[in-house]
């Protein structure tokens, strides 16, 4: 080829490596606008609602020519409901793929920006995808014909990722993968219009969900991240959402506050915020 022709060929190439970065695959988007909101989660269940909260972290998340668009490490979910509050949790540190050739590096800096969980050498990543499979299915125990659903923060964008993850240990363990994921958001707004006969403003759902009133508390994160002090939890943020969905709406159902709806304060924090500085922008790798 000529001079000319390469530079030619390079434009084009330019060209359309920006067209792919500038546009999101159609998967991504449609998850990003969250599942419609289905009534069948107010099917009384021996009295009680009972919702799912779920996250999974990774490390980091990598491009969508990758294979591996997120390399899964954490998982949390607790069972929830405005009567009882926290029933159960489930929590596993799990071990991750190797990441892609040249990726090593952008994976270990989102850790490092977020749960700080490490890519490699991590004595508690030790639970393999079909473990942490079977064991979130036997956590949810289905009550007559009313299947249970998930929930996770959808205007955050974290749908995307915890679909990806749990399709990607199904498709590699041949574990079928029948969790169906709704957006908190829209469940916080159908328990508000439910009572109200209205609808909140999203900025409202938004503020109560992500204030940090609790992250410093006691039996929010899990025994790791607690001991080093890391606020990026998949459990805590399980928890957190049930403490939010507590606190603005147990009061409104007559619901007396417990334990189990809010955590006990610590004697240091007492009813005020925390003012420890955190990465606000850390959703760039999560």
């Amino acid at each position: 080829l000529t001079k000319e022709e390469k530079m030619a060929y390079a434009e084009r190439a330019r060209k359309w490596n920006e067209k792919k970065r500038s546009q999101k695959t159609v998967k991504e988007v449609n998850a990003e606008k969250g599942t419609p909101f289905n009534v069948e989660v107010f099917k009384i269940r021996g009295g009680v609602n009972i919702f799912y909260f779920l996250n999974i972290y990774s490390h980091g998340k990598l491009p969508s020519h990758c294979e591996q668009r997120f390399l899964p490490c954490e998982i949390g979910c607790v069972k929830y409901s405005l009567q009882d509050g926290i029933m159960a949790d489930f929590h596993h540190f799990i071990d991750p793929e190797v990441p892609p050739r040249g990726f090593r590096y952008h994976c270990q800096a989102a850790s490092d920006a977020t749960h700080k969980i490490p890519i490699s050498g991590f004595q508690l990543s030790r639970t393999c995808y079909a473990v942490v499979l079977r064991e979130l299915l036997e956590f949810v125990q289905p009550v007559s014909s009313v299947r249970p659903h998930y929930y996770c923060r959808v205007w955050s964008r974290s749908k995307f990722r915890i679909n990806w993850c749990l399709n990607r240990m199904a498709s590699i363990t041949g574990i079928e993968n029948h969790l169906e994921l709704f957006a908190v958001e829209d469940l916080v707004i159908e328990l508000y219009r439910k009572k109200y006969q209205k609808e909140p403003s999203k900025t409202w759902v938004c503020r109560e969900l992500d204030v940090f009133l609790w992250d410093f508390s006691s039996n929010t994160r899990c025994k790791w991240h607690e001991e080093n002090d890391i606020l990026c939890c998949a459990l805590a943020s399980c928890k957190k959402i049930a403490y939010c969905i507590s606190k603005s709406l147990a009061n409104v159902y007559g619901v007396s506050l417990t334990a189990a709806h809010l955590p006990l304060q610590d004697s240091d924090y007492g009813e005020s915020t925390n003012t420890k500085m955190v990465i606000l922008d850390a959703g760039r790798f999560q």
